[in-house]
């Protein structure tokens, strides 16, 4: 009880994305005891839709009420990156907001929960198909391959960024602004294996009183296999709503309609299992994406005091270099 008195402060879950952040923000955190839950509009109204350059820490902290009696809690995975435009959002957004919420409440605890990097890939292909998009995983993965960025400057288009899954650097920079004793680091995979186990070593560790019944819904599961190409098809009847796609004709309100009809569909079976990240990336794609990550996910693994191997996660460099998957010469020529 004393821990829990000491620790009253505010919390800021900053994601990132893929994580069970929407579960967090719907069945866990509006039931937590003595907080006082932020909504998600007004987080992202003050925090995400201004310029940096204008920012007013004491009008947000009065807006957010970081100053009431009741300590709030912030769950945002956007202030980690906007999803499918990492190349801008992750790697610059996500470190002004470290910033900004640390001009707001140097004290406050931080959450941050990572994820084995072949896994997120995979799920953030799945997530860019139910927005909107109709590229495929190579194209999404790596649009360098199909979209003329140029060398010097590559932020000009929207676009997926492998620096995104780089955690130690975000945990890092946390770790400078507000010391790692006040950085909470989990694994997704610690949560997924056992909820129930997890949520009490979680609420242990932020000093937090467990809400007594939460719901243990699943959110933006992964499309079955044979409606991964029916969602591309689909999608090329909408402009919505990510940038990186393309539009034979757009229909409106195709979006909800289809929407609709994707999520109804993938709860039938016949359209087949729901793939593993190999199945759906391809075992080049796979296998390149954890060479990539190995020293990352090292250093990681030492600052969390975990084995990440056990989850899946490559922290050991590997004996065969795997080369990275490229279109064919003439193919990445024409950038199409």
């Amino acid at each position: 009880m004393e821990r829990a008195a000491q620790d009253r402060r505010p919390i800021f879950h900053v994601g990132v994305h893929k994580t069970a952040t929407n579960w967090f923000q719907k069945c866990f955190y509006p039931r937590v005891p003595g907080y006082r839950y932020v909504d998600r509009r007004l987080v992202r109204s003050t925090l995400l839709a201004h310029s940096p350059l204008a920012f007013e820490p004491e009008r947000v902290r009065e807006e957010l009420g970081l100053d009431a009696d009741c300590p709030a809690i912030i769950c945002e995975e956007d202030l980690s990156g906007v999803l499918h435009n990492a190349g801008l959002a992750s790697n610059y957004i996500a470190k002004e907001m470290a910033n900004e919420l640390a001009a707001l409440a140097p004290q406050a605890q931080i959450v941050i929960f990572v994820r084995n990097q072949q896994a997120m890939a995979a799920s953030c292909y799945h997530q860019y198909l139910r927005e909107g998009g109709t590229g495929s995983v190579h194209r999404y993965l790596f649009p360098e391959d199909y979209i003329h960025l140029g060398n010097v400057r590559p932020l000009k288009n929207p676009r997926f960024d492998f620096t995104q899954f780089e955690f130690d650097r975000l945990v890092a920079h946390y770790d400078s602004l507000f010391g790692e004793e006040n950085v909470h680091v989990f694994a997704y995979e610690q949560f997924a294996q056992d909820p129930e186990a997890f949520l009490a070593m979680f609420a242990e560790d932020l000093g937090l009183t467990r809400p007594e019944s939460v719901k243990q819904r699943k959110y933006n599961r992964s499309f079955r296999r044979a409606l991964v190409p029916v969602a591309r098809m689909l999608n090329l009847l909408t402009r919505r709503s990510v940038a990186d796609k393309r539009t034979l004709v757009h229909i409106p309100f195709w979006y909800p309609v289809r929407t609709v009809l994707l999520e109804g569909l993938n709860f039938v079976p016949l359209l087949g299992k729901r793939p593993s990240p190999r199945d759906l990336l391809g075992g080049s794609i796979y296998d390149w994406i954890g060479q990539r990550f190995w020293e990352s996910n090292r250093a990681l693994e030492g600052r969390m005091g975990v084995d990440l191997s056990e989850w899946g996660y490559t922290t050991e460099e590997p004996a065969v270099p795997v080369p990275r998957p490229k279109r064919s010469s003439l193919f990445a020529f024409a950038k199409h």
